[in-house]
């Protein structure tokens, strides 16, 4: 398993050294939301194929007197379904940046120390929320179990998840684009947004529990394997992947600084406190009513 985690780690935080030093050069914060979304799509692609190794699927065509590799449908789910998300996200993020650039990047961009601080953290982004599908890829497709239960219900939670995601970004923007003008003193209330304070954000944690739960259902055959291919501990650590997600969202990057952003932006709007007293945070809930 290290021979496929090793080099897939080491090129998602080379990516991000790389092009931190590009960036802070160039003191832009534009490409660094791209950057971490193509890192997903390449470290799960180098993770499928491994390039490096001549027994690989990759070496298939190129090395005639390879063993035959062939990929099992978990795997080409798990890394389907990531990659899908990742060029989304990727682009809805770098087209967002381009209009309004990160308010989060004006004074870090020009301190280039605490500039690379960003750009490690979104290489361990990288690494842990995908982590479960760089693990499923290493295990080769003869171990893997068929699909059952527990994987048609993890690409459930991803497609709801998902879903989630990418229908309240689409209802926010619409919002905003009519909304115009007004929208530093207003805010989207109708919608997934009517259930909870950050719909995109409850989107983006079920999406890797679900990805994890699918990924998972493989670990048990590779621990169990005649020659083990999995420990018991790189089993467990995999169950950070959305836990890791779930805490960055809602304890440091995420809802708290929109949270804080939306207090200071309207925190003469009466209608905002009403909104955010009867509203949940993070999980849809029906509002409450009867809210002064």
């Amino acid at each position: 398993m290290g021979k496929v985690l090793v080099p897939t780690l080491l090129a998602d935080f080379g990516i991000q050294i790389t092009c931190w030093g590009i960036s802070a050069f160039l003191q832009t914060e534009k490409f660094y939301d791209l950057v971490g979304l193509t890192s997903f799509i390449l470290c799960t692609f180098l993770s499928l194929y491994k390039p490096w190794d001549e027994n690989s699927i990759w070496a298939n065509g190129k090395n005639p007197n390879a063993p035959h590799r062939v990929i099992h449908s978990r795997q080409i789910i798990a890394s389907g379904t990531t990659s899908v998300w990742a060029a989304y996200l990727g682009l809805f993020l770098f087209s967002r940046a381009l209009k309004h650039g990160d308010k989060r990047f004006d004074k870090i961009k020009k301190m280039p120390g605490l500039f690379l601080v960003y750009w490690l953290v979104q290489g361990i982004w990288v690494a842990l929320a995908a982590l479960p599908v760089y693990m499923t890829n290493s295990i080769p497709a003869s171990v893997h179990p068929d699909l059952g239960l527990q994987d048609y219900f993890g690409i459930a939670l991803w497609g709801t998840g998902f879903a989630f995601e990418l229908i309240a970004n689409y209802q926010k923007q619409k919002w905003r684009k009519e909304i115009g003008r007004d929208y530093k003193r207003s805010f989207i209330s109708t919608g997934l947004w009517s259930l909870t304070r950050h719909p995109n954000y409850f989107g983006e944690c079920l999406l890797w529990f679900g990805s994890y739960l699918f990924c998972s259902s493989a670990f048990s055959a590779a621990m169990e394997s005649p020659v083990p291919i999995m420990s018991h501990w790189m089993s467990r650590l995999a169950v950070f992947s959305p836990m890791f997600v779930t805490i960055l969202i809602t304890r440091v990057s995420g809802i708290p600084l929109l949270e804080r952003e939306n207090d200071r932006r309207l925190k003469d709007v009466v209608a905002y406190w009403k909104y955010k007293k009867a509203t949940s945070m993070f999980v849809p809930t029906l509002p409450r009513r009867n809210v002064e």
